[in-house]
């Protein structure tokens, strides 16, 4: 007999599978590239950099916009724009006084507006020492008159310069149109000759400029040599007021040591040439002919020549003129008639002739910065 198949075995829940073992740890995930992340940190940084920058040029512009209506001074005097042009006007000059009552140079050319190209200025000291000898004071400020155009204005004013009274008109402009007026620059200059060229001048102790225009401001100057020999005509300091003032430049002249220094050269070359006897013999003597008009023959080396007594005096009192546009070139006197001998033949007879009239030695000069003091005729 076959058996019977053998009833199925429920089921519960679905097919029975091996149970499985310890759970493995899931797989990490993909390591990240840091490239991105260092890219981002940059550009967020300099995203910061340009916003600072930005603030900050922004607060600049602000700060420059709302100083513009601020009180500004130097480099020509700016006034304030909140003041009227009169209260300007009168500020702006006034300071400029105050800077020259106190004998401060420096302040006075910082508080207007620099003077013209064509002057030459000297150094602060030279200004200062001017001042503080010749004191401004006593100063009055009058009302300014503003032009109705509004661009400029004329403020007078009254001051002593060392007690000497005097006044100017000074002027003030807003030529820009801003609403802000300067100071212009007194025209206060003066002519530097060049008659003291050469000579080492000095003005309150400072290197003379010469042959230019000189800047000016009111006070006492005076004026020095550095060349041995030579002194100023006039020893009294130049008070310069204003630019109406007439400067009186002195002229150069030798002192007493200049001018024996002087003499005692004309008289070696003076010696010199009446010891020479050839028929030649300088200082501007006339050569003497081999032969005379009326026939005679003149022996060259037995010339003899003498100075007369009024020609050595000549010497011995000479005055001494420094030329004008070379004053360390200093020019003498005409000293006139020599006395003059020499051998002398005719027709075969020989003996001493004497040169009526004798020639005559000519005018000498002399270059006085030369150590050697050489001497030149004319």
């Amino acid at each position: 007999m076959s058996q019977p198949p053998a009833s199925p075995m429920p089921q519960y829940g679905g097919p029975m599978s091996t149970p499985p073992s310890s759970p493995m740890p899931p797989p990490p995930p993909p390591k990240k590239k840091r490239t991105g992340l260092i890219i981002g940190i940059i550009a967020g940084a300099l995203f910061l950099i340009v916003a600072v920058i930005v603030v900050i040029a922004l607060i600049i512009f602000f700060a420059v916009r709302n100083g513009g209506g601020g009180d500004t001074t130097g480099g020509g005097g700016g006034g304030d724009k909140a003041a009227t042009p009169e209260e300007q006007a009168t500020t702006l000059v006034t300071d400029y006084m105050d800077a020259l009552v106190a004998g401060d140079s420096a302040a006075a050319f910082e508080l207007a507006a620099d003077p013209s190209g064509s002057d030459e200025v000297l150094p602060a000291a030279a200004y200062d020492a001017a001042l503080a000898a010749a004191p401004i004071a006593d100063v009055v400020v009058e009302a300014p008159a503003m032009e109705p155009e509004g661009i400029d204005g004329t403020v007078p004013v009254s001051f002593t310069v060392g007690g000497e009274a005097t006044t100017y008109d000074f002027t003030v402009s807003d030529y820009d149109s801003d609403e802000v007026f300067e100071l212009d620059s007194p025209m206060w200059s003066t002519y530097a000759p060049d008659s003291l060229a050469g000579l080492g001048a000095t003005i309150n102790g400072e290197e003379l400029p010469t042959d230019v225009s000189l800047a000016m401001l009111p006070g006492s100057y005076e004026i020095s040599f550095g060349v041995e020999g030579f002194a100023p005509s006039v020893t009294d300091p130049m008070v310069y007021t204003d630019y109406d003032t007439d400067v009186e430049w002195p002229e150069a002249t030798l002192t007493d040591d200049g001018l024996a220094t002087f003499r005692a050269a004309v008289q070696k070359s003076v010696d010199a040439c009446i010891a020479q006897d050839t028929l030649k013999a300088g200082c501007g003597i006339g050569e003497l002919p081999a032969t005379t008009d009326d026939g005679y023959t003149l022996t060259d080396g037995t010339v003899k020549r003498s100075l007369p007594e009024d020609s050595q005096r000549t010497i011995d009192k000479m005055t001494a003129t420094p030329s004008y546009d070379e004053p360390t070139f200093v020019e003498g006197e005409y000293i006139g008639s020599i006395d003059t001998t020499m051998d002398c033949e005719k027709d075969g007879k020989k003996g001493t002739c004497e040169m009526w009239m004798g020639g005559g030695l000519g005018t000498p000069s002399v270059d006085m910065a030369d150590p050697e003091h050489p001497v030149t005729w004319s």
